[in-house]
């Protein structure tokens, strides 16, 4: 099971959900957090399967407009950002 929730969140910055994955959907197999799994008669399946999309996005109209190739993407910028000893790639300087 993947140990960062696998659900694609943000309208104007799309990224992986920051919760650790809890559990595993029924239907895809793919690891969410508690926020992203929703019980059903099928047993626990995620938000994006409840909603009939093929991919780990919680909004439906935005999931419309994504390629798998963007999800990798989200998935590499993730791992990116997970990765301390690279320094930060954006700072604040307010």
């Amino acid at each position: 099971m993947a140990e960062q929730c696998e659900m694609i969140i943000g309208y104007l910055v799309p990224h992986r959900c920051d919760h650790p994955a809890l559990g595993k959907c029924s239907k895809c197999g793919r690891g969410f957090c508690e926020e992203h799994l929703v019980d059903s008669p099928q047993g626990k399946i995620c938000l994006a399967d409840q909603q009939g999309l093929d991919l780990p996005i919680a909004l439906p109209l935005t999931a419309a407009t994504f390629s798998q190739a963007d999800i990798e993407t989200f998935n590499r910028a993730s791992t990116f950002d997970s990765d301390d000893s690279a320094g930060d790639m954006f700072s604040d300087l307010s």
